[in-house]
């Protein structure tokens, strides 16, 4: 039976899509972008706060003023995702950062719909909740044939045997955050070492940890933000202490990608993702699997002081 669906994540709002789903599609977040055909539905879910701040700390100081205090970062209008009468809600339970949680909506509001909070913590979680979509959508099966297209691109990647690179997933500069949940899993399975494990949160780390762990590669991945936040994000890192040293900026091996797209979002993109990682660690297709998503910085824009 067709259902009614709201989509108050990015991620979900592709799973959909991957689905076959846009049809029943009726209403989605403020921070959905993709895929463009079905962005004249309705926005449910609100932005409380603005992120387009140039200043990365100053986006930190906010969400953490935000949090203490118990504010939302994210409000589903309540009128508007009443009015759409939906059958089934998607939502995540994985970070009040990202995007709005259960929590931020109400019974009336929810009505009788089924609410479904993705919450898929590396690449396999990811492809879980696509199955877990499909079946409370009831197309288990256009479930089972997207997660095994996905599994076939993901297991094409065969990482060379011997020493893996150090690589450092950058998610956010200042305060310096590494990359968690299916960052990590995107560097081993593409053949690299992370700093951290498949799964592990996203965590503040000590620039004299990045310093010991002498990255070979570095990927400034912000979260939520496009290229223009990457090139920010690696102004803030050159100036640190050690920085010229580090053996990726030495080799020019300092890459600036596109997180909101194709990092921060829990859903088929996550794929297209790892496949981007391996190409930068040679371990992928030679062709490039997003044009325009990544690029290296020059040694202009890496040299301290640019």
């Amino acid at each position: 039976m067709s259902q009614r669906i709201v989509s108050l994540l990015p991620g979900a709002t592709e799973i959909v899509a991957a689905l076959g789903l846009g049809d029943q599609l009726v209403g989605i977040s403020a921070e959905c972008d993709q895929p463009p055909a079905l962005m004249d539905r309705p926005r449910v879910s609100l932005a409380a706060l603005e992120t387009t701040e140039s200043d990365p700390a100053a986006i930190d100081r906010e969400v953490r003023d935000r949090l203490a205090r118990g504010a939302p970062l994210f409000q589903a209008d309540p009128e508007t995702l009443r009015a759409l009468r939906p059958d089934l809600i998607l939502s995540q339970s994985l970070c009040d950062v990202c995007a709005a949680t259960p929590a931020s909506l109400t019974a009336e509001a929810i009505g009788a719909a089924t609410v479904l909070a993705l919450d898929g913590r590396d690449l396999s979680g990811l492809l879980q909740d696509i199955r877990r979509v499909a079946e409370a959508a009831g197309v288990p099966a256009r479930g089972e044939a997207l997660i095994a297209a996905l599994d076939r691109r993901r297991h094409a990647i065969a990482p060379a045997t011997g020493e893996r690179p150090r690589v450092l997933a950058v998610e956010w500069p200042e305060p310096l955050f590494i990359g968690g949940h299916w960052v990590p899993d995107m560097i081993v399975s593409a053949g690299g070492r992370p700093l951290n494990a498949p799964g592990d949160h996203s965590v503040v780390i000590d620039w004299d940890a990045v310093r010991a762990f002498a990255p070979s590669h570095i990927l400034v991945l912000p979260c939520g933000q496009s290229l223009a936040g990457a090139e920010e994000g690696l102004r803030r890192l050159r100036g640190r202490p050690g920085w010229s040293e580090l053996p990726a900026v030495l080799d020019a091996r300092v890459h600036l990608l596109d997180g909101n797209r194709f990092f921060s979002r829990p859903g088929p993109a996550a794929v297209t993702g790892l496949e981007i990682v391996a190409h930068l660690l040679g371990t992928g297709s030679s062709a490039d699997p997003a044009p325009g998503a990544w690029r290296t910085a020059t040694p202009t824009e890496i040299r301290p002081g640019a």
